[in-house]
């Protein structure tokens, strides 16, 4: 299935571009994401905890960075997984698109995810895999944002002698069992509406 989120960057995009190429700075910033080894210049090795509908699951497997489109500002990378119990697999090719908007930057997500064995079974309903998808897209771009504010701090602090300590990414803490409540509610009511409308 394919999903599409956006996301706001306050940096112009020249810098936003050099921030959202830096892999191993931005997963801590990923609700459930961990980095558990950098394998190449555009290879990853990882691990995603995260809840669809009722159930809890891990994926461990890579992600790879396939093509930089520097002019277009644009990537397209494909990560698969396996579920750490043998609940199944996931795919997804995901490409983003940077562009300006206003004094910052807009980032335009496209994602075409495959779940297979009793992992799909517990994101059937399309509303709870995009529901569950907006939540870490949200929560992504918050940790994101506190992390730029924290660095512009730290270049901002006088420097009386010594550096200022720059700030490490931040830790992502869980997804939200209320977000994706919501998110959860407000596919089904989506579905209804949809059904009754037709």
């Amino acid at each position: 299935m394919k999903i599409e989120n956006t996301f706001r960057v306050d940096l112009p995009p020249d810098e936003a571009w050099r921030v959202l190429l830096d892999i191993p700075a931005l997963v801590p910033c990923m609700p459930g994401a961990e980095l558990i080894a950098v394998e190449g210049e555009r290879t990853y090795r990882g691990q995603m905890k995260l809840k669809l509908g009722p159930v809890a699951v891990a994926f461990q497997g890579r992600a790879e960075v396939v093509e930089i489109d520097e002019d277009g500002r644009s990537v397209r990378a494909r990560a698969s997984g396996t579920e750490t119990k043998g609940r199944g697999n996931a795919s997804a090719d995901v490409a983003f698109r940077l562009a300006p908007e206003g004094a910052g930057s807009r980032v335009d997500v496209t994602t075409d995810v495959n779940l297979a064995g009793a992992v799909a079974q517990y994101g059937r309903a399309q509303g709870v895999i995009a529901g569950v998808a907006q939540v870490l897209v949200d929560q992504f771009a918050a940790n994101l944002a506190a992390r730029l504010a924290a660095e512009r701090r730290a270049a901002a602090a006088p420097n009386e002698g010594r550096s200022a300590a720059v700030p490490s990414a931040p830790q992502a803490q869980g997804l939200s069992v209320l977000a994706l409540l919501v998110a959860y509610i407000r596919g089904r009511l989506a579905r209804l509406v949809q059904r009754n409308a037709s």
